[in-house]
């Protein structure tokens, strides 16, 4: 009899406890961090780039011989018309003095039978063969002329020698490379966006910042210059941009081509959009597998409710933009999402 009713006590007891237990947790408050729901149409992505010259070319003689003077060695800045190599110019000046002295001939000719002809001391036919010589033997001359000039290269621009192609004395043909010149001072900067990132640079408000790799921490500005919109080697969309920024000082910046950077992009897309897209941090969204939707916790009077959302894409700075199912003004919960269930309730800390 004392053992039954001892085990009728245990079991009260346990029972009782059972209850407090379960009354204590519906009745717990849990502290929670919230934010504000704003509206917003900015998106932003980084991408990674590299840094091109604008003026670029490999520079070569128009006529052949032989190298006699290369006074330029790789690195070396050149300015504008500065001598960069010259050829042997005596088999040239041969040519260029017999082609004078024919052109020189060949003038004084037409003027005397231009004098005899009015005279009628030739035929007309006899004054026509001979301006046709002139012609030809002046067009002997130009050629010439050009070709002297040829036989001395100077720099088109100011720039930097990036690479000499051959040496002192080497012979070599016309159109054969003897440096490359860069222009060091005139750069743009190339990447690559995918192509569903296309929209993005159609967007009446784009802009750029670029941040190189060789000075982390300085942001310069950068203008969009021209991108294909179409991808031929299935790669993505091409795109140059260039920096316009006036605090992009050159003599301070040492920025080469070769150089790589990265390019913060921010694009309004509020043009594409029929609804406005509301920018939330990306903590305050959590998903279930099973359904494969994606919800938010909104608080309202002290208490949780579980909102599913379609999430439009990142923002590029741990935010997410949800194009349907909330509104500006609301409160979201962004730490422990997982931790709370609908219609708890919960302590703002903010």
């Amino acid at each position: 009899m004392k053992k039954i009713y001892l085990f009728a006590l245990a079991a009260t007891l346990l029972v009782t406890s059972c209850g407090q237990k379960k009354e204590g947790e519906t009745a717990l408050i849990r502290p929670v961090k919230t934010t504000t729901v704003s509206s917003q149409s900015v998106i932003r992505k980084d991408f990674s780039g590299i840094v091109e010259a604008v003026e670029y070319v490999k520079l070569a003689f128009r006529v052949s011989g032989q190298v006699i003077n290369l006074p330029v060695v790789e690195g070396q800045r050149v300015k504008k018309g500065q001598l960069i190599a010259a050829i042997d110019p005596r088999d040239i000046s041969l040519q260029y003095a017999a082609d004078k002295a024919a052109y020189e001939t060949a003038a004084a000719q037409v003027e005397r039978n231009k004098r005899l002809l009015g005279r009628q001391a030739i035929s007309v036919q006899e004054y026509e063969i001979s301006v046709a010589n002139y012609q030809k033997a002046k067009s002997a001359y130009e050629l010439s002329s050009n070709n002297m000039r040829d036989t001395k290269l100077t720099a088109p621009f100011d720039g930097s020698i990036e690479k000499r192609l051959v040496e002192n004395y080497q012979r070599v043909n016309s159109g054969e490379g003897i440096v490359q010149l860069v222009n060091t001072q005139k750069l743009r900067i190339k990447f690559t966006v995918p192509d569903d990132y296309l929209y993005l640079l159609r967007a009446k408000d784009v802009t750029f910042q670029v941040v190189f790799d060789s000075y982390p921490g300085v942001t310069f500005n950068a203008r969009l210059e021209e991108y294909l919109d179409i991808s031929t080697d299935g790669t993505g969309i091409p795109v140059t941009i260039r920096i316009d920024d006036p605090a992009f000082d050159h003599s301070f910046y040492d920025v080469k081509p070769g150089f790589t950077c990265k390019i913060k992009l921010a694009s309004d897309v509020a043009p594409f959009m029929e609804e406005k897209l509301m920018n939330v941090p990306l903590s305050a969204v959590f998903g279930e597998s099973e359904n494969k939707k994606t919800y938010v916790w909104v608080v309202k009077d002290g208490k949780v409710s579980r909102r599913e959302v379609t999430v439009y894409s990142p923002t590029g700075e741990a935010n997410v933009l949800i194009s349907a199912g909330l509104q500006p003004g609301e409160s979201v919960v962004i730490a422990g999402v997982h931790q709370l269930v609908e219609g708890q309730t919960v302590k703002v800390i903010n």
